[in-house]
């Protein structure tokens, strides 16, 4: 009876452990990063390096920006610290930085062709090919990254594969790498279940994934956005995905309304990145697009995990 006792504890225990909800606050803190350097413009990717300080901007016209010594966001007005900015050939959408084996991966999206790509600099002598496809749609292409503790890689399209972008599609596909670093790399596909836009115009109906980011191995962060081009604003929703191994579909559940929780206006958010190594507080940035108007700044948003 006391081994029943016992196994019954612990199941309760690992139903309760797999059952918390994964929540974020409005830290209180978000500004807009001033034009420090000419070309910090049109951000879509950021990682955070907690072992070295490093934070890693990417624009969607080519730059690699390295900041170092950065305490609080607003230390991004500083142009001192502003270690590195770098010319290179690609279209950034997203970057994410391996600290175990020193490889930095990227999304990269021109006109018609978007892929992911990986080295130990983002040059493009270096670079190795991961994964290259035509556009599925219009401006959708890759756009997130993630990479979990135990090195693998998720990749996200912005609205969908190839017969995926339609506006009855409600379900599109992740791509799940093991290992991809690998000289032959596995891929493992899982469903993931989008949220469309109908209120929106043209592309934009679609919706849109504009990052993902890795809890742990089991959970990632998905962060959705809209554009209302009639109201010209910014929906904005992120999303805690869990996978479930068995019929390798992702359950999603909302971890942060920014458009009820944020008290300020919405902008274009593209990048996120975790600020600690501990997983406590996240930080956002938006892509201006080039321009200057309500919705199109340099905005960077703090959340603290609950």
């Amino acid at each position: 009876m006391r081994l029943l006792r016992l196994l019954s504890f612990f199941l309760v225990m690992a139903n309760a452990v797999s059952g918390q909800k994964l929540r974020f606050i409005f830290e209180g803190d978000s500004m807009t990063i001033p034009l420090v350097h000419d070309s910090l413009r049109g951000i879509s990717g950021l990682d955070i390096v907690p072992t070295t300080g490093e934070w890693h901007l990417v624009s969607d016209r080519g730059w690699h920006f390295t900041f170092n010594n950065i305490r609080t966001i607003r230390d991004l007005s500083d142009s001192s610290r502003l270690k590195m900015s770098q010319k290179t050939p690609f279209w950034f959408e997203g970057v994410r930085y391996d600290v175990k084996t020193g490889t930095y991966f990227w999304a990269d999206e021109h006109e018609f062709v978007t892929s992911v790509q990986y080295g130990k600099t983002i040059r493009d002598s270096a670079a190795q090919v991961l994964l290259k496809m035509p556009l599925p749609g219009p401006n959708k292409g890759l756009v997130g990254l993630a990479l979990t503790p135990s090195g693998t890689l998720w990749i996200a399209p912005e609205a969908g594969w190839e017969g995926e972008t339609r506006m009855s599609q409600d379900t599109i596909t992740f791509f799940r790498y093991p290992n991809p670093r690998a000289a032959d790399p596995v891929v493992e596909r899982f469903s993931y279940p989008i949220n469309r836009c109908a209120f929106a115009q043209g592309e934009e109906r679609l919706g849109g994934i504009s990052e993902i980011l890795a809890v742990d191995d089991t959970q990632i962060l998905v962060l959705e956005r809209c554009y209302d081009a009639s109201q010209k604003r910014v929906t904005a929703n992120l999303y805690l995905a869990t996978l479930d191994e068995t019929t390798h579909r992702l359950r999603k559940e909302l971890a942060f309304d920014f458009n009820r929780q944020f008290p300020g206006t919405v902008c274009n958010l593209e990048a996120v990145a975790w600020a600690d190594a501990q997983k406590q507080t996240l930080v956002l940035i938006a892509d201006d697009n080039f321009r200057r108007s309500k919705t199109l700044r340099n905005q960077v948003i703090v959340l603290r995990r609950l």
